[in-house]
């Protein structure tokens, strides 16, 4: 092994790839020429593709658009989820059950994302939105307010309280990172 050994194998990817320059890929096969363990690294690291991965074949904006998509369909999913925990689990119809659902909520969104930004946008939004709508318009038969400002404190509230369950959803989730982690 000689010192230019290193600087090759450093470079095998990229010339297997065919990503080097003219010059530089002239170097490494000169080496490769003159070097038996270079050689063989080269022979060992030419293991076939398998058939899925030859089919997509260099498409990589192809492929990225198919990981964009199915990222997009969770993304939906989980604003579904929280809309619909929103419209089930409102703290002023007297349902306790927003309390395991937001923390569920929190828990695994921080999971997926790994952004206490994110999850709190997730389940705090749709939760607003939902209760701007059941308190400040009467699409449900009633007001449920005086006034536009109670109906506004009133959903501030609500989300607030959310807010505090999704909070604790997250930390329970960042601790089973953390020990995941230590393991």
């Amino acid at each position: 092994m000689n010192k230019e050994c290193p600087i090759i194998q450093d470079l095998l990817p990229l010339y297997e790839e065919d990503l080097l320059q003219l010059g530089t890929k002239q170097f490494v096969e000169e080496h490769l020429k003159s070097c038996q363990q270079c050689r063989q690294t080269v022979e060992q690291s030419q293991i076939s593709l398998p058939v899925e991965v030859k089919q997509h074949g260099g498409g990589s904006k192809k492929m990225i658009r198919k990981i964009t998509l199915k990222l997009t369909t969770i993304q939906i999913f989980f604003v579904a989820i929280a809309f619909i925990l929103a419209m089930g689990t409102t703290v002023m119809n007297d349902n306790s059950g927003f309390i395991i659902t937001y923390a569920l909520l929190g828990a695994v969104t921080y999971l997926f994302y790994r952004s206490i930004f994110i999850t709190i946008l997730l389940a705090g939004v749709p939760n607003f939105i939902w209760n701007c709508l059941l308190y400040m318009t009467d699409w449900f038969g009633e007001f449920y307010a005086q006034s536009f400002s109670e109906a506004l404190l009133i959903a501030l509230t609500a989300l607030i309280i959310h807010l505090i369950f999704t909070f604790i959803g997250i930390i329970i989730s960042f601790c089973i990172l953390k020990i995941r982690e230590e393991n």
